[in-house]
């Protein structure tokens, strides 16, 4: 087990060949580069969902897969137990590879055998926010195998977590945040004022329900505290069902990021995180950023 010396303002990326690999580390040097954060690749091997099948790293630009860049991982203590071990070494080199092309240095791997959830509390003291895609075997389709995989890492980590949703990852120039009102929906406004991952991008403050006086003067508050954060903010009102709207929303507007909370457990989060996550985030083009 290696155990990188960390901080506790580590970016966590769970790396996963199944998973949009290139993507979750395009997302996670983006997420490391604005928190200035050291970056760890994580792979955890479960043996009973292990494969032998062959890794595809040809898109993880600056991947060398000579004897001089598995070495460190060769030497990992409890390395020689896990099964899959080549293709885990490939992938986390790869994607470490990847990083440092894209100029960021301060990069650690973590290869474990077991549950992912283990891992990733036995982590979380040291973890600022994680990042992680979907265990899908079709890409640019999400949410259709493996699911449960990220459903558990979100009941698991009390850390905030982006989430990789397609085969390519594009830096955010500006956001959606999923407004469904009340007292949790103002935290959410609350923990985007104080989130430095966010800090200087354009919001869209979108709601997707019934238009009211009280509704409307709920978004303006909203609003000006995300404006005293100094964020700009369009607010944006719509009824329909709520992943078709927010969807629809984010791709006219090209919007590459949408922003959710994770402090309830009210209609929105349980349509979106719940039991249907298969379902209805399949309908979300963007990746998800998760608050907590």
């Amino acid at each position: 087990m290696f155990q990188p010396a960390l901080t506790m303002n580590t970016v966590l990326a769970c790396v996963d060949a199944h998973g949009h690999p290139s993507a979750v580390c395009d997302g996670a040097t983006w997420v490391a580069h604005r928190l200035h954060a050291p970056l760890n690749f994580l792979q955890v091997v479960d043996e009973s969902e292990a494969h032998t099948g062959e890794t595809h790293l040809s898109d993880l630009t600056g991947y060398d897969a000579s004897p001089t860049r598995t070495q460190a991982l060769d030497a990992m203590p409890g390395s020689h137990i896990i099964g899959g071990q080549s293709h885990s070494q490939q992938l986390l080199e790869g994607v470490r590879a990847r990083a440092l092309h894209l100029g960021h240095s301060m990069v650690e791997l973590s290869l474990r055998q077991g549950k992912l959830t283990d891992a990733l509390l036995d982590l979380s003291a040291e973890t600022r926010m994680v990042v992680m895609g979907l265990h899908s075997h079709h890409l640019d389709s999400p949410w259709r195998q493996g699911s449960h995989h990220l459903e558990q890492a979100l009941q698991a980590v009390q850390q905030p977590m982006l989430v990789v949703t397609r085969s390519h990852f594009t830096p955010p120039s500006a956001f959606a945040l999923a407004y469904h009102g009340g007292a949790e929906s103002l935290q959410l406004v609350d923990a985007v004022a104080d989130c430095e991952l966010l800090q200087g991008l354009p919001c869209h403050l979108v709601h997707v329900g019934a238009r009211n006086p009280d509704i409307q003067a709920e978004m303006s508050q909203a609003a000006q505290r995300l404006a005293d954060a100094g964020f700009s903010t369009h607010i944006v009102i719509e009824s329909g069902d709520v992943a078709q709207v927010l969807g629809r929303h984010l791709t006219i507007q090209q919007l590459p990021l949408l922003v959710m909370s994770a402090f309830t457990h009210n209609g929105w989060r349980q349509k979106l995180l719940g039991t249907t996550t298969s379902t209805l985030l399949r309908r979300i083009p963007t990746s998800v950023l998760v608050l907590r």
